[in-house]
């Protein structure tokens, strides 16, 4: 990245330029994002207090059906009927001349404009009061329902407090409303309305009716923004500058795909080998071969990095067959036991090439000179293809083993399994992770490995780290174990050291 900068001539007011930028889209961008979704959060919360409001009315309803009914000297039952009504503050049953019932008060004997202006009362509606007989100073919501022919009604009293106090948090940092109110027929609860410096905004009923006005908290909307600028931050810098720079100069730039390409000719590829373990009797029946990248410039580049972009980039297959062959090179003069083996990771469109047999048998016989048998581990990344099926079989019988590697991750299914030609199937490290836990994924590996072995194929754990794990899948009889419990992937010559090491005892 120096060296690229470097054959750049800016001047002073250029890279002024160029940093600033980023400075100031980012800014709009996060302006912009956290606006909207402060917005859409406020809208949400406004139309489902709205739909909780538009529940309790309805409810209300309900109340004041049956209230209507009662005749007078039923207070009792009132009350009763009200007791598990939390929201509501109570009902209060009215005639032509008073209100004669409250169920928290039971009988009562009270003007009629002791809560609403008389004219009001002869109307079925909704209003916002300022306060009512039971809670002077304290406002409410009230559902009245009046009976035409007995000229009899009833007034549902909503607990106007707890119903704005919903929309607020006090205790949750940042808030996303400081302040609420609820607008009905030109009255407002609360009934004064102490709104401070922050955006208002408005949401209204489906019906038209209710109206709730938002204060939105200026914490809330500072606090997202800056977290928008954080991250937009970096990335405004990177686009700016490159676009900046590329606009001044142009300059070719390699890909991390190019720098594969270039990779493979440079003989910058190595490899590292892992042993896999016999379970009976614990000793090393061969080894899997994982590549590795030392980048000029980049160092040690992880292989979770450079294998997918590898196969993006439609360079998996020539990537694999320099595999294939430093493999060759470096078991060239090797000592091994006999049916060693050699386990490969080959991604499904390698079986797509013209000359996939030619290649297989080339890698079979030159292995088979030094004692060592090589192991194909389909890597389940891509969809396996009927034509893969079948180009997997030709290769089984030209002597080719065939393995799923990590299964259960990828494309496979149980069910497939059972059209699949194979030998061998690798248990991913995510399921043996799971033994000695009680989870649900836990009965998974005992379904694969029992699954396997009706299907006849060689079981191989990889990822194995305790020897708990050991036991439990020994016992449960996979044939070979993998992992760092036995040995790390490790270079030729280490290998070397450890196989020695590992026969003698």
């Amino acid at each position: 990245m120096r060296r690229f900068i470097s054959t750049f001539s800016l001047t002073s007011k250029q890279w002024g330029l160029l940093l600033l930028l980023p400075i100031f889209f980012s800014m709009s961008i996060s302006y912009v994002i956290t606006s909207y979704i402060v917005h859409g959060k406020a809208r949400e919360v406004g139309n489902f207090n709205l739909e909780r409001l538009e529940e309790l009315l309805a409810q209300s309803e309900s109340i004041n059906q049956f209230a209507i009914t009662l005749k007078e000297g039923d207070c009792g039952k009132l009350s009763e009927y009200m007791r598990f009504k939390p929201y509501y503050r109570g009902v209060i049953l009215f005639n032509e001349k008073a209100m004669y019932c409250s169920s928290t008060a039971g009988d009562i004997d009270l003007p009629l404009n002791s809560l609403l202006p008389e004219n009001k009362l002869a109307d079925s509606a909704h209003y916002i009061v300022p306060e009512t007989p039971a809670r002077s100073g304290v406002p409410a919501i009230i559902s009245i329902s009046k009976n035409v022919e007995t000229h009899r009604g009833s007034i549902v009293v909503i607990e106007g407090e707890y119903f704005v106090d919903a929309f607020i948090q006090p205790e949750v940092f940042p808030r996303l409303v400081s302040n609420v109110v609820l607008g009905l027929h030109g009255a407002t609860l609360p009934s004064v309305p102490n709104f401070g410096d922050g955006e208002i905004i408005s949401v209204l009923a489906d019906d038209k009716e209710f109206v709730i006005l938002l204060e939105l908290s200026r914490e809330f909307f500072r606090h997202f923004f800056w977290i928008y600028f954080g991250v937009s931050l970096p990335i405004c810098f990177i686009i700016v500058l490159l676009s900046g720079l590329l606009f001044l100069r142009k300059k070719y730039r390699h890909s991390l795909a190019d720098d594969i390409r270039s990779g493979i000719e440079n003989e910058e590829f190595f490899l590292v080998y892992q042993p896999v373990i016999c379970a009976e009797d614990g000793k090393s029946k061969g080894v899997e071969a994982l590549v590795r990248w030392q980048h000029p410039q980049m160092g040690l580049v992880r292989p979770d990095l450079f294998i997918p972009i590898a196969e993006e980039g439609k360079l998996i297959v020539p990537l694999t067959n320099y595999i294939f062959e430093r493999a060759l090179k470096d078991f060239a003069d090797m000592k091994v036991e006999p049916g060693f083996r050699i386990a490969f990771n080959v991604a499904p469109e390698h079986f797509t090439q013209d000359d996939i047999e030619s290649k297989f048998i080339h890698l079979r016989d030159s292995l088979e000179r030094i004692g060592v048998k090589p192991l194909i581990e389909i890597t389940e990344r891509q969809l396996l293809t009927p034509d893969i099926f079948q180009c997997i079989e030709s290769l089984r019988q030209l002597g080719i083993l065939v393995a799923i590697d990590g299964f259960g991750t990828g494309q496979t299914t149980l069910s497939l399994l059972q059209t699949m030609p194979l030998d061998y199937l690798k248990i991913d490290k995510c399921f043996i992770d799971t033994i000695g836990q009680d989870s649900v994924t836990s009965h998974v590996l005992d379904t694969i490995i029992e699954l396997s072995h009706k299907m006849n194929y060689v079981v191989v754990a990889e990822g194995v780290e305790t020897q708990e794990q050991a036991d439990y899948l020994t016992s449960r009889q996979v044939h070979f174990l993998q992992g760092y419990l036995f040995a790390k992937p490790m270079k030729l010559a280490d290998l070397k050291l450890w196989l020695v090491e590992h026969f003698k005892h």
